[in-house]
């Protein structure tokens, strides 16, 4: 099948255990591998046993080295971690890491140039995206929860972001009208149901303006020109459900 065939294979520890690894476009699969048998045989590749990622669901590569206290960069090499985007339970999304181990700089480097050219080949993932964060959202958590949580996967996902804290009603509104949508692949509101409500009128308003609409009678308005992500983090999380 298309984008099964292996592009690289290989020996990695996973786990604590020695496996076999194969890359293809598609998938990542590994299997421990076995000692020999009695009777000769070898346990290798033994598909019960065989694991199994997507490669659509991996959203960032990265290589693993040990650093000493205060250091930044260089260090030990000690292989790669691939981080993938798991079901946790009905419409929710966890991340979780594999970690390829591996003390070869050469064959990590191999695989790790590999990998990142078939993320880089999934063309309808953002490079760049504008966010708007409520502060005032239920309990003041939208701060807390696009720092937090939201920030540092972006950046481990090599998102650029331009972030907006909004100061007031409004003020997404406001800053959409004059913004420039083309510079970025989507528009993410980290709030409750009103400051997505807000963002969503700021982004169909601004395509109007764009396309040269008259904005008091809009019959059949122009689709937005980006994708809007919702991060709930408000009293309700009605819209997020519904989408």
């Amino acid at each position: 099948a298309a984008g099964e065939e292996p592009l690289l294979r290989g020996i990695f520890e996973i786990g604590k255990r020695s496996c076999d690894v194969v890359l293809s476009a598609r998938r990542l699969r590994w299997s421990p591998i076995l000692p020999e048998s009695p009777t000769g045989g070898t346990g290798r590749g033994v598909s019960a046993q065989e694991e199994t990622i997507e490669m659509k669901d991996v959203f960032s590569v990265k290589l693993k080295r040990r650093r000493s206290v205060g250091q930044k960069k260089g260090g030990t090499l000690l292989g790669i971690t691939v981080f993938k985007c798991l079901n946790k339970e009905k419409n929710k999304l966890t991340d979780y890491a594999v970690h390829l181990n591996n003390l070869s700089e050469d064959h990590c480097h191999l695989w790790f140039r590999h990998l990142k050219e078939i993320l880089n080949g999934f063309q309808n993932r953002p490079k760049s995206l504008k966010v708007f964060v409520n502060p005032s959202s239920h309990r003041r958590e939208a701060t807390r929860v696009y720092y937090d949580q939201v920030a540092p996967l972006f950046k481990l996902a090599d998102i650029k972001t331009d972030v907006t804290v909004t100061e007031y009603e409004g003020h997404a509104l406001s800053v959409l009208k004059e913004c420039e949508l083309q510079a970025f692949d989507g528009v993410v509101c980290v709030g409750g149901d009103g400051s997505v409500s807000e963002v969503a009128h700021g982004l169909l308003l601004k395509a109007q303006i764009d396309a040269g609409k008259d904005t008091d009678y809009i019959p059949t308005p122009v689709r937005a020109p980006v994708p809007l992500g919702v991060i709930p983090a408000g009293e309700t999380k009605r819209y997020c459900y519904i989408l």
